[in-house]
């Protein structure tokens, strides 16, 4: 798996930008998506949306998938890279800010949804789980692999998949 590491204040900035945030997280749900799609779903300027894409792009957490001619113009659709971007060189005042950001954008879209936890043919749909694990070193080892490895091989949108939103936090105490 790819990591981008942001090692500045002046990228974590690019990186934490509201709408940024917010593009991300769009391209992670619907997948590519053209700068008229973004601008549309959020009713900004497209050359907003433009803008806020191209700073992306530098860090290169946003990229190039493909481009369609629609009606004689040639749309450019882009999408979140495949990775990890790592914070762990920020200050911890920033990492503290920015953890607290993405936290809170899990658990304001898990509550502004109505959840129903399983679906009608009694399918995982929603929940939130809290707890304490008793781990050897080796066994937290594994488990975060685990863990790192599913999310690596199921982040594509495929067929017959629906996005599930989640943020896992773990420390030993």
């Amino acid at each position: 798996m790819k990591t981008i590491r942001l090692t500045n204040d002046e990228e974590l900035k690019i990186f934490m930008h509201p709408v940024r945030q917010r593009i991300l997280h769009t391209l992670s749900i619907n997948g590519p998506m053209s700068v008229k799609m973004i601008a549309d779903a959020f009713e900004i300027t497209s050359s907003s949306v433009k803008n806020h894409i191209m700073r992306l792009m530098e860090l290169k957490i946003v990229e190039i998938d493909h481009q369609e001619l629609i009606n004689g113009i040639t749309a450019t659709y882009y999408k979140r890279f495949l990775g990890t971007v790592s914070i762990a060189s920020a200050a911890t005042e920033v990492r503290e800010v920015l953890s607290q950001n993405l936290l809170k954008q899990v658990q304001d879209g898990f509550y502004e949804k109505e959840r129903q936890f399983r679906d009608k043919q009694g399918h995982f749909c929603a929940d939130q789980l809290t707890g304490v694990v008793h781990l050897g070193k080796d066994e937290a080892d594994q488990l975060y692999k685990i863990i790192r490895d599913f999310l690596d091989n199921h982040e594509r949108k495929g067929e017959n998949t629906s996005p599930f939103v989640y943020s896992l936090v773990t420390y030993r105490e």
